[in-house]
């Protein structure tokens, strides 16, 4: 959801259209977007997965300053907004409908513990799943070039090959994840 919410706030940054936005559950998305121009249409591409490692970076900052519940209330209004948005399957709209519930659920009942836990493991989640997918999105621009997502459409676009934006794409979610384990995980610092 993080990630397809990066395509689809850059695309309304740029005055570009959400056509729609798809959640799978296997993980993956899409989004549907169209652009005014190639440079639109790039960053468009390229924003999911530094949105995704960013989000996760800014969540373990909020952790780290005792506002778990920023979280919760950010997550929540992505969910809705993409919902209202331009949410269009059935499952997506299942899923977003189930975790604004279960989010506003922990928010009234207002459980410090709970709010606390929730708001880490969606955290870590996003943190984890923003390396696993650079990861994956790596192997299939070597392997399946054209059934690469983000880095086919960059290629496409830019006609640089998918695994070059892969590597770019990881290196950057690298660069964040190598920041924030340093910043808010000072005990596993092994190099300072």
């Amino acid at each position: 959801m993080v990630h397809e919410a990066g395509h689809a706030f850059m695309t309304l940054a740029l005055s570009g259209e959400v056509i729609s936005v798809n959640l799978f559950a296997d993980t993956s998305g899409t989004t549907v977007t169209k652009a005014k121009n190639k440079l639109s249409q790039v960053l468009i591409a390229l924003a999911g997965y530094p949105f995704s490692v960013l989000t996760a970076w800014l969540f373990l900052f909020f952790l780290e300053k005792g506002q778990p519940l920023n979280i919760l209330f950010i997550l929540t209004s992505i969910a809705l907004i993409i919902m209202v948005l331009s949410l269009r399957n059935t499952y997506g709209l299942f899923w977003a409908g189930t975790f604004v519930v279960f989010n506003l659920l922990i928010i009234y009942f207002d459980n410090k513990l709970i709010i606390y836990i929730a708001a880490a493991f969606y955290s870590l989640t996003i943190l984890s799943d923003a390396v696993i997918s650079s990861l994956v999105l790596l192997v299939l621009s070597i392997k399946q070039a054209k059934k690469s997502g983000d880095a086919a459409n960059l290629q496409k676009i830019t006609k640089i090959p998918a695994a070059i934006w892969a590597i770019l794409i990881l290196a950057f979610t690298l660069i964040i994840v190598w920041i924030t384990v340093r910043n808010y995980f000072p005990s596993l610092n092994l190099i300072t």
